[in-house]
């Protein structure tokens, strides 16, 4: 494990001290997935968060025994699920490697405890909390305001070569279409 590169990706989000990161590296675990493996299933309390360094997550929910794509993790992202976190409730999604996938785990409360000892810790908490905020009402609004066939293209934008490595009814069910709009997409794009 290079810390020193996970240390650089913390600091790009927040200027993290020296003596800071010497006091939270111990918290820091690897852990790998296997393709489909559950990082966290729908109904599991959470202790973790997570940095994902290889593979892909995804995140759904299940309704009536149909699953629900709401987002995908790539790495350098945090694939953790902060409502259950924050609020001490047993997630409500469930979150699974579609490939082979390396993260970096550390405990949530641990990480809190640092919070009086180095303020630069509160920083990146609000400033993931706020890009993940931001991410979310973005996508909320195009789903709802887009066409299926700029939704689609805002997904390749955003998820560059996802669709070469996971299944396309993963990307139909994000995008809230079936794999057979989607198949109807993407000929008509390759034919303009």
């Amino acid at each position: 494990m290079d810390y020193q590169k996970v240390f650089q990706a913390f600091n790009t989000i927040s200027p993290i001290s020296d003596q800071a990161w010497a006091d939270f590296r111990p918290l820091l675990e690897s852990c790998s997935l296997k393709r489909n493996e559950y990082l966290v299933r729908e109904g599991t309390n959470v202790n973790h968060c997570y940095l994902l360094l290889e593979g892909v997550i995804r995140v759904y929910y299940n309704k009536d025994g149909n699953e629900y794509n709401k987002t995908f993790f790539i790495p350098g992202m945090f694939p953790t699920p902060l409502t259950a976190l924050i609020s001490d409730q047993p997630s409500a999604l469930s979150f699974q490697a579609l490939v082979p996938s390396q993260l970096l785990r550390f405990s949530y409360k641990g990480f809190r405890g640092l919070f009086d000892q180095h303020r630069c810790f509160e920083s990146l908490l609000l400033t993931i909390l706020e890009q993940q905020w931001i991410k979310k009402e973005r996508h909320d609004i195009q789903m709802v305001t887009n066409d299926a066939t700029d939704n689609y293209l805002i997904f390749r934008e955003t998820y560059p070569d996802l669709e070469n490595m996971i299944p396309q009814y993963h990307i139909a069910s994000y995008l809230g279409i079936t794999p057979i709009q989607l198949s109807r997409i993407r000929a008509k794009l390759l034919q303009s």
